[in-house]
């Protein structure tokens, strides 16, 4: 049966689009069939073409139709997942605003604040939404910050010396903090480019 013979697949097209050797009516039974998702059947397609299974059966083979869908259900998850990267993209960098702006009025705050009402709790809050942010921003790893100490917690001790600094000591600290973290969100939105 010459009707069998799989059509050939022109590498310059799609192999969804219509080939050189299929009439329209031919790509147009192929567009039914692929149209009909991923639950797909050729049974449904005979239905909904209105022809004989055994005939559509024929067609698929002759019209290549499983690879063809094949191609077809890869060419729309490519197509999908790009739309999510692109909004995952979006969202980071409307982020990046928010967060630039939000550092910004917390550089005012800090210069006016007054170190000595700082506690080491609050001293420690402020630190982890601002790194905490960063890190998800910019794509610091959290899981591989590795601390030795001979038995005793890192952070915690530096937190204790943040609390033991003269308030002009702790001032600066937070100054130099909140300077390196504006410098990081200028270089997220570019702005820092000019500055050279």
């Amino acid at each position: 049966m010459s009707n069998l013979t799989p059509i050939p697949l022109d590498p310059d097209l799609d192999p969804w689009e219509r080939q050189p050797n299929e009439t329209a009516k031919k790509h147009g039974q192929f567009v039914t069939y692929r149209d009909l998702g991923r639950t797909r059947t050729l049974a449904e397609a005979a239905q909904r073409l209105t022809l004989a299974y055994g005939h559509v059966r024929n067609l698929a083979v002759a019209g290549r139709w499983r690879e063809r869908v094949e191609a077809w259900d890869r060419h729309l998850d490519a197509q999908y997942q790009a739309m999510w990267l692109e909004e995952r993209r979006k969202a980071a960098e409307t982020d990046a605003k928010v967060l630039g702006a939000a550092v910004g009025k917390l550089v005012q705050r800090l210069q006016t604040l007054r170190a000595e009402e700082l506690s080491a709790g609050d001293f420690i809050r402020l630190m982890d939404v601002a790194m905490r942010h960063r890190r998800v921003l910019f794509g610091d790893p959290t899981e591989t910050i590795a601390l030795t100490s001979d038995g005793k917690n890192p952070l915690a001790e530096r937190f204790a010396e943040f609390a033991q600094m003269p308030p002009e000591q702790r001032r600066a600290r937070l100054a130099d903090l909140a300077a390196s973290v504006n410098q990081r969100i200028r270089a997220v939105d570019g702005s820092d480019d000019e500055e050279e």
